[in-house]
């Protein structure tokens, strides 16, 4: 529905460029574009200023970052439940023409604690959150980044603020909490109507997604990085990603071909000639609809990796 525009907050994270606290000032120091005095007298200051602010936004607002080591700010107060033991690293506030956009904020808590993921759900639901609603994912077909962290997203109703939380077990660190709040909606161009992360999913909407293609995850050993995506049409439905593997092409392509054989899909023909393996399918459900896996070593241990399901 080309009226509807599907929003989803993500994390920004700002939090890897606020990594020298103890250099900035103890109160909440603005942050522009354009350096101030103030900045270009603390190197780090102008440093963290320029990385966090916007170079450039269409929309032609003005934005700063205000700065709060090892607190939160006093305006907007924000609900930001603290495991025992937990140290606040810091926070940053996000402003648009001067009101509040959006907040981070960093939380180091001590290894070994339990349930990091359950105290949030508990908590913030006795502080009148909820948990956004679960529409699944929206790309739930083709390769599939490694999950990293656990990830929850809470609601006080449809309308702003939205509240996630990601929690990150490094081995030998402390837990990394990063905790992002959006509290303005964001303005549409166009007109259409809005669906934010926390609203009810309309009758007669289908959240999009790669539904023709399944799930691949990477073998053992197979790290997928940069360059994941998909894209998905009335008739066609593709799939790519970058793969670093000692394996070899035809062996990477037969250990994703299980992957489609166990979903349904049927191998049509297959071949390997050097860095290239291939292989096409007939894809399961209504249709006639062809796949294709294509596998190409495209240097050292760097792998191409490709998957599509085309109606034919």
């Amino acid at each position: 529905m080309r009226g509807v525009v599907f929003v989803f907050v993500a994390v920004i994270a700002t939090a890897g460029a606020i990594v020298a606290y103890d250099h900035f000032r103890p109160s909440g120091q603005a942050a522009s574009s354009g350096a101030s005095s103030s900045s270009q007298s603390d190197p780090t200051q102008e440093l963290a200023s320029r990385l966090l602010t916007p170079s450039y936004m269409p929309d032609g607002a003005t934005y700063e970052v205000k700065l709060f080591p090892t607190q939160l700010p006093p305006d907007p107060k924000i609900d930001l439940p603290q495991p025992p033991g937990a140290r606040l690293v810091g926070s940053a506030l996000r402003l648009r023409n001067g009101a509040a956009a959006s907040l981070d904020a960093v939380l180091d808590v001590p290894t070994g604690t339990n349930d990091v993921a359950g105290f949030y759900d508990r908590e913030f639901t006795k502080l009148g959150w909820s948990l956004a609603p679960n529409r699944g994912p929206m790309n739930q077909g083709g390769f599939q980044p490694a999950v990293v962290g656990t990830y929850r997203m809470y609601c006080k109703g449809e309308q702003p603020p939205w509240y996630s939380v990601n929690i990150y077990t490094p081995s030998a660190a402390p837990i990394d909490v990063r905790a992002h709040v959006e509290f303005l909606k964001p303005s549409l161009s166009g007109g259409g109507s809005y669906i934010g992360p926390c609203s009810a999913q309309p009758q007669g909407i289908q959240m999009g997604g790669l539904n023709r293609l399944p799930a691949l995850r990477a073998p053992d050993g197979v790290v997928l990085g940069g360059g994941m995506g998909g894209s998905s049409g009335g008739d066609r439905q593709t799939s790519e990603a970058t793969a670093t593997s000692k394996l070899g092409a035809s062996d990477l392509e037969s250990a994703f071909a299980q992957q489609l054989v166990a979903s349904g899909w049927t191998r049509v023909a297959h071949g390997a000639d050097g860095p290239v393996a291939w292989s096409t399918w007939k894809v399961p459900g209504d249709g006639d609809w062809r796949g294709l896996l294509f596998v190409n070593e495209t240097s050292g241990d760097r792998r191409s990796l490709m998957v599509r399901a085309e109606a034919n």
